[in-house]
């Protein structure tokens, strides 16, 4: 009887450590779909900065990881932008303005920059032809991944691409 009792107390034991660890890998779980998705709007603003420098007029486009946009909005006469993006955006969200350009080679054209938001944070995220490498590399190696984004960016930094550049801390984004 006492074998039985032990054993008893034991698998208890066990389904207790099972049931817990359950618990917690769901909390896990759940933070990490929080993260991803905001429960709020979340607000990124920031500058544009082309080959020629400030970009004082742009139409920027919010792009989630589905392809959705989720955000526009339109700059003129200042090289500071911001948007909101949705509660429930699925990131990684790409932030891209598309502007006109004039070169001494090209009398008109339209210039694009891009950076990534990684997670769901308000971010100052600064558009240049540095983030859009950054971006551009990342997708290369495979997508928005944060391994695939650290990567990218270390390579950039390394070849310095472009000019001007950069972002917010953390994961914020490039």
């Amino acid at each position: 009887m006492k074998h039985f009792a032990y054993r008893s107390m034991a698998q208890l034991r066990l389904l207790g450590l099972i049931l817990t660890a359950m618990v917690a890998g769901t909390a896990c779980s759940e933070a990490e779909k929080s993260a991803s998705k905001p429960a709020v709007p979340v607000t990124i603003s920031g500058s544009m900065n082309g080959e020629e420098g400030p970009i004082k007029e742009a139409k920027l486009t919010a792009t989630d990881s589905h392809g959705k946009v989720i955000a526009t909005t339109e700059v003129s006469g200042r090289s500071r932008y911001q948007l909101e993006l949705p509660a429930g955006a699925a990131y990684p969200v790409i932030i891209s303005a598309i502007y006109p350009r004039s070169t001494k080679i090209e009398k008109s054209g339209q210039g694009e920059i891009k950076a990534v938001v990684m997670e769901a944070s308000n971010s100052t995220v600064e558009l240049s032809p540095r983030s859009t490498t950054i971006v551009n590399m990342a997708l290369a190696r495979g997508g928005l991944t944060l391994e695939n984004f650290r990567a990218a960016s270390a390579s950039a930094l390394n070849l310095g691409a472009g000019s001007g550049g950069g972002s917010g801390g953390g994961h914020g984004g490039h």
